[in-house]
């Protein structure tokens, strides 16, 4: 990923999206580097609070 290379600091040029639940923006962490692209929920609340879709 080439976010550890443009990161210098600037906390405004880190990607984000929104969370599938709230519809809050979730800025990218470190915590998050390997699966970002799994990432949909912006909390432990929201996930468990995620809308049901039945199989």
């Amino acid at each position: 990923m080439t976010q550890k290379n443009t990161f210098k600091g600037n906390k405004q040029s880190l990607s984000s999206k929104p969370c599938k639940t709230c519809g809050r923006d979730m800025t990218w962490r470190k915590a998050w580097a390997k699966n970002w692209t799994q990432v949909l929920y912006c909390s432990d609340a929201c996930r468990k609070n995620k809308p049901f879709t039945p199989p």
